[in-house]
């Protein structure tokens, strides 16, 4: 018998919600007011058009692009034809997209022209003259002037066009749908392969999980390229239940607050840092009215329990936690759950299917409320990395999936996230190896050795701390300027430097990080 997770394909979902609900709004940006009717004509005419340029099924895609209905337009254009979009952060700088270009072999890549003062068009330029297989390099702006004439490139009008966005492939349950990015051993990302199936299931239990309905208005702050916002229940959830997505450009306080009283946003999904950033922000202005807004989602680092507090006194609204990993399961507090839960775990898998225990160094199961390293499978989690044998094999254990993460079970069956089984640092959301920061550190002048490490933070929920021996004093200006001269993604540069004369050592003579 057909399995829940084999039936659906993330295109038939969305063409299921535009055909039923032609006249209904379905996407919102700064710029741009689309009904599903509106926002299905565009995908069928960018597919299409994206077919006459050479992509078909099965091909990968670089996609690079900030909150906008554009990347909704895109994303579900690329589903339809059964191409393959790879999710690129916009922090995401050009070490990082090199070494994704090399390993899967897009065949497009589609970024902006700019954002935040970089450059992405000549990125992308350089990445084409560096990979020959490299063969279309799109912009934003070039997938505006394609939408906005009464012909493509090759002057085949927009009627022939629609026509032939019914004859492509179909695409399975089965089949890849999209890469995407998590924090690798190595500093650079590992790439996490989703399949429709799965990936679909995933979504729709999220969005049940939530309640959502028609009347959502999903509001994504966050970048919607990360998996949070994508689909847990994000974007796609949001789509499923033939609600409203709308995009906030920029995840500043004043623009979000400012979105959710203009649209009357009803969710919004954020990481910690940035619901303390608006908890200190409504302090001082508090104008703006959120009475819409039923629920806030948060996930992705470390969130205390008056942090918690203080984000639902803060929007006015019910918190539901979130712990989550973009290779799959799903944890979610309930709309209804009392305040010791909210606020003091992240709550229950969002499938019945889901799986998880939490173990000892021997991978023997704990009892409830003992700690121990949470380890995860269920049907929309990953069984391998993508074209990664090694990340795979340190990953997963008797059909596991080992997320690094150090918790504990209540008697209840609610997950409490204690802090990280790895070293990896989680800060802001962002999970960065702590070599990946030393590497740069250590060609600072006069520095003879260094170390990186997490601090607890309040506000970045870690900090990086590097902890360094050298002959002079360093300062934060001149280590900052390195790391932007270097073309270090911004959320890796170092939050605060100590300076150490003895190390603390293990027994073996290593540097004990646990002591610093």
């Amino acid at each position: 018998m057909e399995k829940e997770w084999e039936k659906e394909t993330l295109i038939r979902l969305f063409n299921k919600t535009c055909e039923n609900f032609p006249d209904r709004l379905a996407a919102v940006d700064a710029s741009n007011r689309l009904s599903y009717g509106e926002l299905k004509g565009k995908v069928d005419y960018l597919s299409a058009s994206f077919k006459r340029m050479g992509l078909k099924k099965r091909d990968i895609v670089m996609v690079q692009i900030a909150n906008s209905v554009m990347f909704e337009i895109v994303i579900f254009s690329l589903f339809k034809i059964g191409a393959v979009p790879i999710l690129i952060l916009p922090a995401h700088k050009e070490h990082v997209i090199d070494a994704i270009i090399d390993r899967a072999k897009p065949k497009f890549y589609i970024t902006m022209n700019d954002f935040y003062g970089v450059d992405y068009k000549k990125i992308a330029d350089k990445m084409a003259i560096k990979y020959p297989f490299l063969e279309e390099v799109l912009t934003v702006m070039d997938l505006e002037e394609i939408l906005e004439k009464p012909k493509d490139a090759l002057g085949e009008n927009v009627d022939v066009l629609l026509e032939e966005a019914n004859t492509f492939e179909e695409v399975s349950p089965k089949d890849l749908a999209i890469l995407e990015l998590s924090g690798g051993t190595t500093g650079i990302p590992k790439l996490i392969p989703r399949y429709h199936g799965e990936y679909s299931y995933n979504a729709i239990s999220s969005a049940k999980h939530c309640a959502m309905d028609s009347d959502v208005v999903n509001l994504s702050a966050i970048p919607v390229s990360h998996n949070f916002a994508f689909g847990t229940p994000g974007m796609i959830g949001t789509v499923y239940v033939a609600g409203l997505n709308v995009y906030c450009e920029y995840p500043s306080p004043m623009e979000i607050f400012d979105c959710i009283e203009k649209e009357k946003v009803t969710m919004i999904s954020l990481v910690p840092s940035v619901v303390n950033l608006c908890v200190q922000y409504r302090q001082l202005d508090d104008s703006n009215d959120l009475s819409s807004l039923k629920y806030v989602l948060v996930g992705g680092a470390s969130f205390t329990s008056n942090q918690a507090k203080a984000c639902e006194k803060c929007f006015e609204s019910t918190l539901i936690q979130v712990y989550g990993m973009t290779e799959g399961m799903t944890f979610l507090t309930s709309i209804d759950a009392p305040d010791e839960v909210r606020f003091f775990t992240q709550g229950k898998p969002c499938a019945k299917e889901d799986e998880f225990r939490i173990v000892d160094e021997n991978f023997e199961e704990l009892a409830d409320g003992e700690e121990g390293e949470v380890v995860v499978k269920g049907p929309y989690t990953i069984k391998e990395y993508y074209k990664n044998p090694i990340e795979t094999r340190d990953s997963f254990y008797k059909g596991f999936y080992r997320p690094g993460d150090k918790g504990k079970k209540d008697k209840y069956g609610n997950i409490i996230i204690t802090g990280r089984a790895k070293e990896m640092i989680n800060r802001a959301g962002e999970k960065i190896m702590p070599s990946e920061v030393e590497k740069y550190f250590i060609c600072l002048p006069k520095v003879k050795q260094c170390a990186a490490v997490g601090k607890k933070d309040d506000l970045l929920g870690q900090a990086i701390c590097v902890f360094y021996e050298s002959s002079e004093e360093l300062s934060m200006t001149s280590v900052r300027k390195f790391f932007k001269e270097s073309n270090v993604e911004d959320y890796c540069i170092p939050d605060k430097i100590v300076r150490v004369e003895n190390w603390p050592l293990t027994a073996v003579g290593k540097i004990d990080k646990s002591k610093l």
